[in-house]
């Protein structure tokens, strides 16, 4: 009998707070049946000898190279056997019951593919995590400082982080940010996995796209939260800085083949069909 949730874990380069990460998880009350996957993608940090030892209920998952998020997110689905996958970064924090309360509500939404819950700071002010799909521009009025400033950019950022919405009920969205995605079994065997020609960065936008354009809802629950340690490494810095960092780079790269792939296509809502 399959369980409930497979929790998918990759870990490259942060072991304390993967210990963290899994101390909040087995450390919650949760009454549905649920399995932890992590994937040691980093040969040269391995987690490997500390997880079998304080967690040994973890299906560790070895990788001989590093895959990158999204493929190492589909080696780790290939190994799960739950009715949902829990697509879970390595730095968030558990609540009592919140894996019980994403089950109930995917339950009773059968038309959902997906869902994602609600992201908080560690002091607890909300973190952006449900967009709008990216326009070219919003990437270079985030990183040239000139540009922030600048009316035009300051409103399309915002709307591209939907700051005009107040992010208190469920509501349908574009995409959710790839740090946790609660997603419907049945919705991956049709969609399919992570496209691993993005190594890292718009993975998480080109998934929730082809949910959308196979018919599957993409949600935002407020009611659900957890708690993120997150920080935009790519936004560090002075744009020298930024356009020197090897995972600017990466992310440029990224950005090329997801606009090349949806170029002329319309919106993937149906409620927002027009060309973009």
């Amino acid at each position: 009998m399959k369980k409930d949730v497979s929790v998918l874990i990759v870990h490259y380069n942060t072991p304390g707070l993967l210990r963290q990460t899994l101390k909040g998880l087995f450390g919650s009350t949760q009454h549905v049946e649920y399995e932890v996957i992590v994937v040691d993608n980093n040969p040269h940090v391995r987690v490997r000898d500390w997880v079998q030892k304080e967690f040994p209920q973890v299906k560790l998952v070895m990788s001989d190279q590093n895959l990158g998020f999204g493929s190492g997110m589909n080696l780790a689905m290939r190994h799960a056997d739950a009715r949902y996958f829990f697509v879970f970064n390595p730095d968030i924090a558990t609540f009592h019951h919140a894996l019980d309360r994403l089950v109930e509500f995917m339950d009773a939404h059968t038309d959902i593919g997906m869902v994602g819950p609600k992201l908080l700071n560690p002091d607890r002010s909300l973190q952006h995590s449900c967009y709008r799909f990216m326009k070219p521009s919003v990437i270079a009025y985030r990183r040239i400082p000139v540009l922030r400033s600048l009316p035009l950019a300051r409103r399309e950022v915002d709307a591209y982080q939907m700051k005009d919405w107040a992010h208190d009920t469920v509501f349908d969205v574009d995409y959710l940010l790839g740090a946790a995605m609660f997603a419907r079994r049945e919705a991956v065997e049709q969609v399919g996995g992570f496209d691993p020609e993005f190594f890292v960065y718009f993975e998480d936008q080109d998934w929730c796209r082809r949910f959308w354009l196979a018919g599957w809802r993409v949600v935002y629950h407020a009611d659900i939260f957890f708690v993120h340690y997150h920080r935009r490494e790519t936004a560090e810095g002075s744009f020298w800085q930024q356009l020197t960092n090897p995972l600017t780079r990466i992310q440029m790269k990224s950005a090329i083949y997801y606009y090349r792939k949806y170029k002329g296509q319309p919106h993937a809502r149906p409620e927002l069909s027009s060309p973009e």
